[in-house]
């Protein structure tokens, strides 16, 4: 069974300038993967490399075994996309737009209608007079409404309100319950998060780190305050990966890099009164990648739970 989507030293200039540059990845068949990085990293020009909207100039992507650019009509039939800034033809309604897109899928008449009422989308209203949100509605119901087995979103939450963006992070996990990818471009790292089994960031057209939500957060320092209710023995956390910060008997406030299953243990041997763990949100680690402050990420992807990477970024 091929990859969802396969990218293979993937590369591409527009001129001089740089789009992105020997990106290797496989999205597994029915895996949410999110796709982060700022404005300008790289993920529209993959995006429209996935969709066959323009040519690599290096290396190549496959979707579900096919080539995007030479066999764009079979990949088509196969993806539903929703872009960043979807432009419609504004003098239809909602209802008469959606048909039509979904005319050109081969879907019935009017199957829009339950989508449109989960995201309190009012139907009648002619496109050019609805918000920004509500037209960012009109392109999420578009992109659910059918059966293809990949959806490709380009930030598809951008301005919905908290309320709508809870509905559509329900919509994913049921696309991914149904065996569908999601391959999921945005710069809102809490609804990656919460959405995403796996993700990519891309940093300058490069990308620096695929991993598991888990594995990026669990790699990580973690802070540990603990209230004792009597002075832990001597040496009592000279354990692998922790450091003591501060300790006055009682109160104690370690770092814990990596593994926190060796100090658990050690805890279940202390008389433990309180204890506050806290750790490192996606954003917190984003931008330690992005910025280039984590051990490995400089010009080389660091790649957990088998992501099919193949080496190093050029120089």
């Amino acid at each position: 069974m091929p990859e969802a989507i396969e990218l293979r030293s993937l590369t591409r200039w527009y001129g001089k300038r740089r789009g992105v540059i020997d990106l290797e990845a496989d999205v597994h068949q029915g895996e949410v993967f999110g796709f982060l990085g700022p404005n300008g990293a790289g993920k529209t020009t993959t995006i429209r490399v996935l969709l066959g909207l323009i040519r690599p100039s290096g290396g190549s992507a496959r979707i579900l075994g096919l080539d995007p650019w030479t066999q764009a009509p079979a990949v088509h039939r196969r993806l539903a996309h929703l872009g960043s800034d979807p432009g419609y033809l504004g003098d239809l309604d909602s209802a008469s737009l959606l048909d039509h897109l979904g005319a050109l899928r081969g879907l019935q008449k009017g199957v829009w209608r339950s989508l449109a009422e989960r995201l309190d989308l009012d139907p009648r209203v002619p496109v050019k007079k609805l918000s920004r949100g509500n037209r960012q509605k009109v392109g999420v119901v578009s992109v659910f409404m059918g059966s293809e087995p990949l959806l490709v979103m380009d930030e598809p939450s951008t301005g919905l309100d908290p309320l709508m963006q809870r509905e559509f992070l329900a919509l994913v996990a049921e696309a991914g319950a149904e065996g569908r990818t999601v391959f999921l471009s945005s710069h809102n790292l809490p609804e990656v998060e919460r959405a995403c089994d796996r993700v990519a960031i891309i940093r300058e057209g490069r990308l620096v780190k695929i991993a598991t939500v888990a594995a990026l957060v669990g790699d990580h320092t973690r802070s540990v305050n603990l209230v004792l209710g009597r002075p832990a023995a001597e040496g009592a956390f000279a354990l692998s990966g922790v450091t003591v910060l501060s300790s006055t008997g009682q109160d104690v406030h370690l770092m814990v890099r990596g593994d926190v299953n060796a100090l658990l243990r050690r805890l279940g041997d202390l008389d433990v009164r309180d204890i506050a763990i806290s750790t490192p949100d996606v954003e917190d680690l984003f931008f330690r990648y992005y910025e280039g402050t984590v051990a490995g990420s400089e010009g080389r992807v660091v790649a957990t739970g088998g992501t099919g990477i193949h080496g190093e970024a050029a120089p």
